[in-house]
């Protein structure tokens, strides 16, 4: 109890003044001297319960202080007399030491060497009167040689009735790697920003540039700062701004990246054309924060493919003409011929084609020369392609002095209107034979079949059925008109 030492003593006085009082006659000195005892005995009883009292509060502390020590989440030592002398649980986990090895030893047996003058100086300073508390950093070895980097406060406490140190570490190596590794991210995306030739911006979801690289200067010749600030927008081609529209709109739901091509404005007023890869930064909830974007001058690339573009054209072309007349070749023909084919097969349309062969056209060769013989060449060329108005009739040079006509959704009649008209405009050529006295002028001889195009047929079956043709009219005379079964004069 609180008080049983000044009652205990309290009751004792008391007795012994009553014992007296009925032994010894009661004088006034007697009664002062009964309650002088009472005082001195209320006072002793009094210091009695101050010690009990501080007896127990110190036994309460240093039970509180062991708990606190030991059941601490952070690893605790403390240190006394330049010695380990406790060390809890988490403490032997971080250094994989147990108690028993750990205390006893001097804690620069944990600290690196490099760190012992700063350890040194917070052991005085804890010795002081207003000590510094505040943390330090270094590093410890533990098992297997492997170090930590930890996070120290320490403060003076007393520990067994002696002055000690309590040392909490926190073990800060992961957090310390990974802001390293941060710091080199950030000096890297730095330097890559700084020094790369492309641009790189970040956007936030209004389209509102918030970051341009240096970069622009180089590209657009604008500042950093005339681009800040400003919306994607005004330096879009108009013809672009539909397309960039619609992928921010995308990108604000569910698009998480996009490759595109488009023009910038630079500051002349002229544009560019750049590739733009784009890859948007969401919150957690998926929220867009904002688009990282890279784009890179492509303005001479497609310059290049343009002309590329333009030589592969130029090559195909000649690779499909005639290099004499200036007409599609043999090789064109085979495969318009199966083009044509297959198209009139699937709309069920028939199907003509025109053999021609210039007559006596050796002989011309011979009389005239084969120069003479290469510009009737041409002229007949010309003016087989020029009687052909649609746009789906082709004409080709066969080979040597023929050619073929082909008429795709062309019937029996119609193709012998054409056949008559490329007759007629060859005559008009006036070519003249020269000495040639029986054949003024030179003339064709003309053959033409119609097929309709099924699964039975193929499309070398109408050739050949226009080339019988064509030697049908040579055979019996020259400048004929063979159609099918049918023989026309020319």
């Amino acid at each position: 109890m609180k008080y049983t030492g000044r009652i205990t003593l309290l009751m004792i006085s008391i007795m012994v003044s009553t014992i007296e009082a009925f032994s010894e006659k009661t004088t006034k000195w007697s009664i002062l001297e009964a309650l002088l005892f009472a005082v001195i005995s209320f006072l002793l009883g009094w210091i009695y319960d101050k010690a009990i009292y501080y007896k127990n509060k110190a036994e309460l502390s240093e039970s509180r202080l062991w708990k606190l020590l030991k059941y601490s989440p952070e690893p605790i030592i403390v240190y006394q007399n330049e010695k380990i002398v406790f060390a809890n649980d988490k403490f032997e986990e971080l250094v994989q030491f147990s108690s028993t090895q750990v205390i006893g030893n001097s804690i620069f047996q944990y600290v690196l060497q490099e760190y012992h003058p700063i350890v040194r100086k917070r052991l005085l300073e804890m010795c002081e009167v207003n000590p510094n508390l505040d943390r330090i950093e270094l590093k410890i070895q533990i098992k297997h040689n492997q170090v930590l980097d930890v996070e120290v406060s320490s403060a003076p406490i007393i520990f067994n009735n002696k002055p000690a140190v309590e040392m909490f570490l926190r073990d800060v190596t992961k957090r310390n790697r990974l802001e390293d590794e941060l710091r080199k991210n950030e000096e890297l995306y730095r330097f890559i920003t700084e020094n790369t030739t492309d641009l790189i911006s970040y956007l936030n979801p209004n389209g509102v540039y918030e970051y341009f690289s240096p970069s622009c200067s180089c590209m657009l010749d604008y500042k950093q700062e005339d681009l800040i600030g400003k919306n994607l927008f005004e330096y879009l081609h108009p013809e672009e701004v539909e397309k960039v529209t619609a992928l921010l709109l995308e990108a604000d739901s569910e698009l998480d990246f996009a490759s595109f091509t488009h023009r910038l404005k630079k500051n002349d007023g002229t544009y560019m054309w750049v590739e733009t890869n784009a890859r948007t930064i969401r919150e957690n909830s998926r929220k867009l924060e904002g688009i990282v974007a890279v784009s890179r001058d492509i303005t001479e690339r497609l310059e290049k493919e343009t002309r590329l573009n333009e030589t592969n054209m130029m090559l195909r072309y000649l690779s499909n003409m005639d290099g004499l007349t200036g007409i599609p070749n043999r090789r064109y023909f085979d495969v318009k011929l199966k083009e044509e084919w297959n198209r009139t097969k699937r709309n069920s349309m028939p199907f003509s084609a025109i053999m021609i062969d210039i007559d006596y056209f050796k002989k011309y060769n011979d009389l005239n020369g084969h120069q003479a013989g290469d510009d009737c060449l041409r002229q007949i060329a010309t003016a087989l392609n020029e009687t052909l108005k649609r746009s789906g009739d082709f004409a080709a040079r066969y080979g040597g002095e023929e050619f073929v006509i082909l008429l795709p959704e062309t019937d029996e009649q119609g193709a012998a209107q054409v056949a008559e008209l490329l007759s007629s405009n060859v005559k008009k050529l006036n070519i003249p034979y020269s000495v040639f006295e029986t054949e003024p002028i030179v003339s064709i001889s003309i053959g033409c079949a119609t097929l309709t195009p099924d699964d039975k047929l193929k499309p070398e079956d109408l050739i050949k059925l226009a080339d019988s043709r064509l030697y049908l009219a040579k055979d019996s005379r020259k400048n004929q008109l063979t159609f099918n079964q049918l023989t026309h004069l020319g």
